[in-house]
Formats: structure tokens, sequence, C-alpha cells
């Protein structure tokens, strides 16, 4: 509350006054709805008639064959159940099971249940009104199949009710629980990799899977009811998915029963009326929420059969999804999001939107020129304009750029700078990057996983790298045909062959663009000398540094990249994103990062948790936990306004980049503070200057130097959850 109160103080009265009537229509809205809910069942039963459209008609089986066999150890451990999300370790979510406990943090485990094939078992747990159509989805699974707990935390232990309708749902009350583990088990986004290790062995029972486990949600999930049913994005990425590996197995020549693909068009139908009534949409705050419910929802409406109410869900997606890229990515290709994680996640949603959008058939964009107006229905009500005939040309312009952006936020080691929020979200994980260890090499590596004990010790475990960004670029580069990008990323990704099953043969309107120029003003070839400034030397092995150097600049996002066959430097200085909101952002303006041969020196160290521990949250997003100018214990912007608003006091700008040096500044601690940076072949020099700066020089050889001079407050987390000991 007194978080909600500052905040308050801190927006604009506007804001304040638009979000006050929005809650009071929406409180009663949502009280009709809750008791009509509750009164009548959710399942949907008036679909279009017709089948199911596949979607990858035109997918290279055989190049799919012969990639995807990297997926069947994973398939293996996930049509038995088992998953590895947001640092949990590998595990199987079941009904009754002990779980090991986050941050200390360890519910007690929730009753066991008897399974039995008729659903009887679901008596207790499911709403009346829901309870027969759910039993009945139930007993089409396979005898032999063990549900999946789709509600539970299986770190900590906390468990949501299936029979809670979903605007009843809290979240972030309960120390160490995190809503987030369960959304991400049902995306289901490991479904395409079961289909993948179909296509590599043809093995049945990999299909069969993903039948019993997406029946199985169906039927534990009835539509609005439960966790998974609280936010419109998680139900878009979830249906995307579902349609994504349906047309898979399709195109791999299986054939599912005609009663699992009734009841997926039907709770498909369920997935999208959800998401265009409870759209996130808000006029000041909108983000990659409602670029995943339009993405989402276009491939919604391309699966199912066509019908006036789909067809103006696709009439809208298109008209929204091509809004939202020019509102979410700036003229230079960065995210507003002012992080790199969710930039690639927007950019994943965008270029497979796109690839399905561009391969419309010719039947489809007749019926969108002749959309019925009364069959669009939106809330918050957002209106529906006469399509356009083909895609804007602007935007394939901006998707490149994004691309490009991607690609020269890349480290050296082919893992992605951690600038602002790292929550691992994706939408689609075709073709996910993987180390494979043991379980006792993984278990002393990570702090989250002390108390795990889901594989014997000399088990196989397959660690993900969440930040490995090639297949996004080289979803992008198929997608754009930019052939530079192709070699850099990479042609063998799922991913690309799904961009192009996707596209057809659809033309992609784009220009060829240069890479973000860089920004000069006047000054002198050298660092003006300075002694009221704390100097940083640190010195380089050899004397290469610079050759091949580019000096990459994307000043809308507010970063500023040196880079050459050694080096990879970056410094962040510019706007906190979200239109001044700053929900994903840290307090790192003017830290930088540093790789040198492939090995970090200075390393943004993540995000680690959200609101399952807000006391990371908010150390993980400190000026401590970045190497940026510090003043004793101050924050350059403040971090008390809610765990997703960051003050922007800082107003950090950039006064000069050129071909090997850097000044920037702030506000963030009331005097100016400056930063200046150089490189050189054999050392980078870095001066900071202002009030509260004690000057002094330092002299540093080597990354242990570095590393224990900058001093991070925190232990690096390489994805959201996982924390290195």
């Amino acid at each position: 509350m007194t978080n909600r109160l500052r905040l308050a103080l801190h927006v604009s009265p506007s804001i304040l006054v638009r979000r006050g009537i929005g809650a009071i229509v929406g409180y009663w809205r949502a009280r009709a709805e809750r008791a009509a809910d509750f009164r009548n069942p959710t399942y949907a039963t008036d679909a279009p008639p017709f089948p199911l459209t596949p979607l990858l008609d035109q997918l290279d089986v055989a190049a799919f064959r012969t990639q995807g066999r990297f997926a069947v150890p994973l398939a293996d451990l996930h049509r038995k159940g088992m998953f590895d999300l947001l640092g949990s370790g590998w595990i199987a979510p079941r009904h009754g099971m002990t779980c090991a406990g986050c941050e200390g943090y360890a519910y007690p485990a929730s009753a066991p249940i008897t399974v039995d094939h008729e659903g009887l078992w679901l008596q207790s747990r499911i709403n009346p009104a829901n309870l027969a159509s759910a039993q009945a989805i139930w007993r089409l699974t396979s005898m032999d199949y063990m549900p999946i707990d789709w509600h539970l935390d299986f770190k900590s232990g906390f468990r949501w009710r299936e029979n809670t309708w979903h605007g009843d749902i809290v979240y972030g009350h309960a120390l160490g629980a995190d809503i987030k583990v369960p959304w991400e088990l049902a995306r289901m986004q490991h479904l395409v990799l079961l289909a993948a290790a179909y296509a590599a062995t043809g093995e049945k029972s990999y299909p069969r899977a993903a039948r019993d486990q997406i029946l199985d949600f169906i039927a534990q999930n009835p539509p609005r009811f439960g966790v998974n049913w609280r936010t419109a994005m998680d139900v878009a990425i979830r249906a995307a998915n579902w349609a994504m590996a349906w047309s898979l197995f399709r195109a791999l020549g299986y054939s599912f029963d005609a009663a699992f693909e009734e009841v997926l068009k039907q709770s498909l139908f369920d997935h999208g009326r959800h998401i265009v009534s409870h759209l996130e949409w808000y006029p000041e705050g909108r983000g990659n929420h409602y670029l995943a419910n339009v993405s989402g929802l276009a491939f919604i409406a391309a699966v199912l059969p066509p019908a006036p109410e789909t067809d103006a869900w696709l009439a809208f997606a298109l008209q929204e999804v091509q809004l939202e890229i020019k509102h979410q990515f700036y003229s230079d290709g960065g995210s507003f999001e002012a992080s790199v994680s969710y930039h690639r996640l927007s950019l994943e949603l965008t270029v497979f939107v796109l690839a399905l959008l561009a391969g419309l058939p010719e039947s489809c964009w007749q019926r969108l020129t002749h959309v019925r107006f009364d069959a669009h229905r939106t809330h918050p009500p957002r209106p529906l304009l006469i399509p356009p005939a083909l895609l804007d040309k602007k935007i394939f312009i901006r998707v490149k750029r994004a691309a490009w952006f991607l690609r020269d936020l890349t480290k050296t080691d082919g893992r992605m700078a951690q600038i602002g929020d790292n929550d691992s979200g994706r939408f689609f994980k075709l073709h996910p990057v993987y180390e494979k260890t043991t379980a006792r090499e993984t278990r002393v590596r990570y702090a989250n996983l002390v108390n795990w004990r889901g594989l014997p010790d000399d088990s196989i475990y397959w660690d993900e790298n969440v930040l490995d960004g090639r297949a996004t670029v080289a979803a992008a580069a198929t997608l754009l045909d930019d052939h530079e990008l192709k070699l850099w990323a990479g042609e063998s990704w799922l991913d690309s062959l799904i961009i192009a099953a996707l596209r057809k043969n659809g033309e992609v309107p784009f220009t060829v663009i240069d890479a973000a120029s860089a920004v000069r003003i006047r000054t002198s070839d050298r660092l003006d000398a300075n002694a009221t400034a704390a100097t940083v030397e640190i010195t380089i092995p050899g004397s290469t540094v610079r050759e091949g150097l580019a000096a990459i600049a994307y000043p809308e996002f507010g970063v500023y990249i040196f880079r050459s066959k050694r080096l990879f430097f970056s410094i962040r200085c510019g706007a906190i994103g979200q239109n001044g909101r700053g929900g994903h952002a840290h307090n790192d303006q003017l830290a930088i990062e540093l790789m040198v041969d492939g090995e970090d020196w200075i390393a943004d160290p993540g995000s680690y948790l959200y609101t399952a521990a807000r006391k990371w949250r908010n150390i993980y997003r400190s000026a401590a936990a970045h190497a940026a100018p510090r003043v004793g214990i101050r924050e350059p912007g403040r971090l008390d306004l809610g765990d997703f608003w960051l003050g922007d006091e800082a107003r950090a700008r950039c006064l000069l980049f050129t071909d090997n040096r850097f000044i920037g500044e702030h506000w963030g601690f009331g005097p100016v503070v400056r930063r200046e940076v150089e490189i050189f072949n054999d050392r980078i020099v870095i001066q900071d200057s202002g009030a509260g700066i004690t000057p002094g020089q330092t002299s540093l050889n080597g990354r242990d130097a570095v590393r224990n001079y900058f001093c991070l407050a925190v232990s690096f987390s390489p994805g959201y959850g996982k924390k290195y000991l």
C-alpha cells in the first residue's frame, strides 16, 4: 500500500483518473462475468463446425527430421512429465508432491490424489458447473496417463486452486511463492520438442504424450478458472504453441483422432474469446503483454476454421500487430522495454506473427476485406479499422533493425548482454540450446538447486542456455532474406524452417538498411586530464584490441557498443523505457559490460526473481549490482514505486560516441555525474567525475583484478530463477 501511495504521487493526474475509471468499470464488469461463470459451464461448444487448418503444409520435413534430433533426450523427459523451468531443476510436477523450496520458503505438500480414468478425482477440484465437461475430457486421456499438477509452484510448493475464478487469483503475497512457475509450465512450449523427437524417431509415444498433456490441461483448467487463465499473455502463448505443435505433427504425417481435435478446437476458441475479452491494452502502459495477446490471437484465428468471429480476430490481430511494432520498437530497432531479453521476446513474437500473416492464402486476404464488424467485440474496446490489403513495408524495416540490435547485443561467446530484466520469456522454444552436464555438477553450480533432488547425481542434466538468442536472429534472417544475419546466426535452426513454412511464398516487403550509425559531436581526440576524476585503467594482454573495432550506437534504446574479434564492451546510457515507466529497466545508467577473448570480465548479473523475493528484485535492479558510477548506497532512480516501476531521476544522455570514445552523464544523484571511456590497443581507460565521486587513479591487470574492483553486489543469474553459487 505504501508503494501504491508513492506511485500515485509519482504519476500524472490524468493517468490516475483513467486508471480509476477503468478500475470502477472493470469491477462491475468482473462481478457480472464471475457470477455467470459460476452459474454456467464455461467450456465452449460453438466453435466453427469445420476442421482445424494446418499452418505448416510447406514444411521441409526432411530437414526438420535431421535438425530435430537434438530434441530426443529432452522430449524423453517431457513425455514423462518432467520439466526444468525458471530454476526448478528437472522435476515432475505431481499432485501431492513435496517441493524443495525457494529462498528458504517451502510450503506443505497438498493432499495426495487417487487417479481414476472416470475422472472422479476431479470432483473436489473443478467448479460444479464445469465438472461434467472436465470429466468427459479427462476420459479421453490414455488409461495409464498420470496427471500433471498445473496449479503448483513446484519450486516453493505453494499451490493455487483449480476452482478459483481467474479474476480472484492473488499472487505476490506469499513469500517464496512464484506464480511465474505454473504460468511457464502452462505455456506448454515443450510440445514442439515432442514433435521434433517424433520427426527424428517416428516413435508414436511423443504425439501420444502431447495429446494426453493437452487434454489433461483442458480438463484441469476450465476456461476462466485457475491460475493459468490469470493473464491473457499466457493464454495467447499457450494457444499459439498448441496450434504450432498440432500443425507440426500434421506436417510430419501424424493424424490425431477426431475426438481430440474437436476438444482442441473448442479450447482454442475459448482461448481466443478470453484474449479479446481481457486485452492487456493500456494507453499509457502497454507492452510485450499486449503484443503477445494479438500475436497469439493471430495464430488462433489462422488455425481455426473461417467464421465471422475468427475472421474478425485475424483482421484485428493484423491491424494491432503492425501498430504495436511501431509503438514498441524504436526507429533504431531497440525495444522500448529497456531490456535486451524482453527485446528478444518481442522480436520473436513479431517475426513469427509476420511470417504467419505474410503466408496467408489469397482466400484469407479476400475474407479480411469483408469482415463483419458486428462480429468484433473486445475489452477494453478497441476499434477495428478496414484491414490493409498488404503488410506495411515500414514494419519490416523496423523488424530488420530489431534483428540487428539483438545481433549487436550478443557477446563474442554467443550470449546476450543482460541489460534490464530477464524473465527467460519466449513465444516459441523451437530450438533451445542446452549444455550437457550431470545432476551433481549442476547442483554445485547453482544456488537455487541446493535442495533439489529431482535426478540421481550421476544422471545426465540438460542445462538450458536462455541467453543464446541466435535462433531468434536466424528466424528474423529467414523472414527478411538477410544473408548477412543468416551467416552470423547459422541456418541449422528449427526456427528458420518454421518461418519458411509459415511464410510460404508470401512476398515480404522490406528494404536493405545499414546498421545503426554512431552519434558524433566535436571534441578533442583524447580524454581531458581531470584531477577530480576517478580514473581506472584496464590493461588487456596483447596490442590487438582495436583491430576491426566497430562502434555501434542505439541511442533511442540507450546503449553504445564497441566490438571487435577480441572485445565486447557496452555502455548503458538512455531512456528507462515504457514511455518513462521503466517497468523492466534497472539502475544501470552508465554501467559497462566487458568481455575479452570470449570471457566475461564485467557482466550485468541479470534479474534472478520478481515477486517471489522482492528483496532480490530490488538488489538486482540496484546500482550496486552494475558496473556503474556509485555514490555511497544512493540509487540514481527510485526503487520504491513498485516491482515494475523505476524512477527516471537519472535522465541519462550521451554527449559523445566516436570510433573509440564515449562520454555520457546523468543526474540521478542530484549534481551531474559523468563517465568517459576510451578504447586503446592494449587498454581501456574509464574516468568518472562529479559530486560524490572520489578522485584517484587505479590500474587493473587481468580479469580477476577487474572483477574485484567493480565487485558487483550479487551473483550472476543466467536466467530467471537461476543463480550461480
